[in-house]
């Protein structure tokens, strides 16, 4: 068993994934290692001890489940929340209310660190897969060891090269002045981003176009330590500020690559778990595609 201090973390409302997800990931790797899992979870779809225990028994006493508190930012009015835009393709066609869940999974995958009810503090790494992902056969690492041999702040189990895999209208419609504020954002604090790539989108005279056109990480591995330093807290107070979460549904895996890209003198290590074949991040989604809604939908 490792000595590490580290963690995985599962933000989960879907309750037919949440099972086969933990078993896969106890079964193909943390059987090695019994690191702690946390289920996060909004409101009360986990509360059953009986449920718990299930799953405890075909894997280990070492997983624990935490319901998190969630709310709408009071800055921002209903008239302005993501699946109230009809000038967007995917707010008007894929993002009615009864998505508004993934709004406060968006927050809270990019504030999660000293969140209420959380225990993330206590550990030195946390590793984030999503409920509807599995493992498929026995991982080989330990990521928070490689993490950890080769002084990594930031890893992912698959980093998504946008230059191989064009954005969509989807990405687009997601991203609806991201990139302003990002350039604003630079402005007031005087910063010169860290990254080559975003040096010359500076100067790029298309940069609204070939903004979305850069790697992004997806399920992260983080050193705890990048979440005390001043340019987190600065980068998380201008977003929850600005309210794009919210407002235009900028993504937790876009925000966590652009912090890298701006602040960063490394880039996300890329463990190629996924490419490698030994997880697929969507492979119990036939079991529960969309999450159900929280209770705050009718608000």
């Amino acid at each position: 068993m490792s000595k590490l201090k580290a963690c995985i973390n599962i933000l989960s409302s879907r309750e037919k994934c949440i099972k086969p997800c933990i078993k896969s990931l106890w079964d193909h790797w943390n059987h090695k290692h019994d690191y702690p899992v946390y289920v996060y979870y909004f409101d009360d779809i986990y509360d059953s001890e009986e449920f718990q225990q299930e799953i405890r028994a075909e894997t280990s006493e070492n997983v624990y489940f935490r319901s998190i508190p969630y709310e709408t930012p009071k800055h921002i009015p209903e008239s302005e929340l993501f699946y109230n835009r009809n000038d967007l393709w995917y707010s008007r066609t894929q993002f009615t209310i009864a998505r508004k869940g993934y709004l406060h999974m968006c927050h809270f995958m990019t504030n999660f660190y000293k969140y209420p009810n959380t225990d993330f503090h206590e550990y030195d790494y946390v590793l984030s897969v999503d409920d509807e992902s599995c493992f498929n056969k026995e991982v080989p690492y330990d990521f928070f060891e490689v993490m950890e041999a080769r002084n990594e702040k930031v890893g992912a189990i698959k980093v998504v090269d946008q230059h191989v895999k064009t954005p969509h209208q989807g990405n687009f419609d997601t991203r609806v002045n991201l990139w302003n504020f990002i350039k604003v954002y630079l402005k007031h604090y005087d910063i010169t981003p860290k990254s080559q790539w975003m040096k010359d989108l500076l100067q790029d005279p298309n940069a609204d176009h070939n903004f979305h056109f850069f790697p992004s990480g997806d399920s992260y591995v983080f050193k705890m330590e990048l979440f005390e330093s001043v340019e987190w807290k600065q980068w998380m107070n201008a977003i929850n500020k600005y309210g794009g979460i919210y407002k235009y549904r900028w993504g937790d895996n876009i925000l966590n690559s652009l912090f890298v890209k701006i602040h960063c003198d490394y880039d996300i290590y890329d463990f190629k778990t996924v490419d490698e074949g030994y997880h697929d991040q969507g492979g119990l989604r036939h079991l529960q595609d969309y999450a159900p809604g929280v209770r705050d939908n009718s608000l």
